[in-house]
């Protein structure tokens, strides 16, 4: 297949596929997560580095937020994998994608770590058509650019805190949520679709019954339901990825 031919190639096609909607998304909510750390009392290098190690905007969210409380660093790692607890099923349903590629079982632990809703959705999409033994250089050239777009924008968000208002770095925030919602809005895949279409019906109610837990619940809910009818209904029988 032309453009994976070699490791260097795919590593070169995944990067230039990122260098679009996915790494312009990131370097804007990751604008907003940049302003959001200075606020917070982070350094430069523990903002950079919280983007790069946690790897999750909930999850680097809760780390300033309980950070800026002073909440002990127990609490504060609980919380993160808490936020970041969506990448178990995420994860697993990228296996299979993996599943004949050469590369050594060890780097499945660096391949871990890359995964974001961007990546996750890329490999879904268009893992399949790529060359089984060049699926991993196509996700690290792809995840790659897209960490390397949003350190960028931390770094510009920090930098750019005090001429920011506080109102356009929360709505640059909400961008990975919003572009992760058309994502799942426009799949024809169906157990995702009705996912998406439960928790948009449940997440309203679940949020007038408890604020706290709302989300977890609504999610929790219309995933568990979703995955329930894949197989007792036609419509929803799966097919091979979000784009059908």
């Amino acid at each position: 297949m032309r453009g994976f031919e070699t490791n260097f190639t795919s590593v070169i096609s995944g990067s230039f596929n990122a260098l679009g909607v996915p790494a312009l998304l990131l370097f804007s909510a990751m604008t907003g997560f940049g302003s959001l750390a200075q606020e917070q009392g982070l350094t430069l290098w523990m903002s950079v580095l919280s983007t790069v190690l946690i790897w999750g905007l909930p999850g680097q969210v809760v780390h300033v937020e309980l950070y800026g409380l002073g909440a002990p660093l127990v609490a504060v790692a609980l919380g993160v994998a808490g936020a970041n607890a969506r990448f178990m099923p995420m994860t697993l349903s990228m296996m299979p994608v993996f599943r004949d590629a050469p590369h050594g079982r060890r780097w499945n632990y660096l391949l871990v770590h890359m995964i974001s809703i961007n990546t996750w959705a890329e490999m879904l999409r268009r893992g399949y058509e790529i060359p089984s033994d060049r699926r991993v250089a196509y996700f690290l050239g792809f995840s790659f650019t897209c960490m390397v777009a949003g350190v960028i924008g931390v770094i510009q968000g920090y930098l750019l805190f005090e001429h920011m208002p506080k109102l356009v770095s929360l709505c640059l925030l909400f961008l990975v949520p919003v572009y992760f919602g058309l994502i799942m809005s426009n799949t024809t895949h169906p157990p995702f679709l009705l996912a998406f279409v439960l928790g948009c019906l449940s997440g309203p109610v679940f949020h007038q019954w408890t604020q706290e837990w709302g989300l977890v619940l609504s999610g929790s809910m219309a995933g568990t339901l979703a995955f329930w009818l894949r197989n007792r209904i036609p419509f929803a029988k799966p097919g091979k990825g979000p784009g059908g």
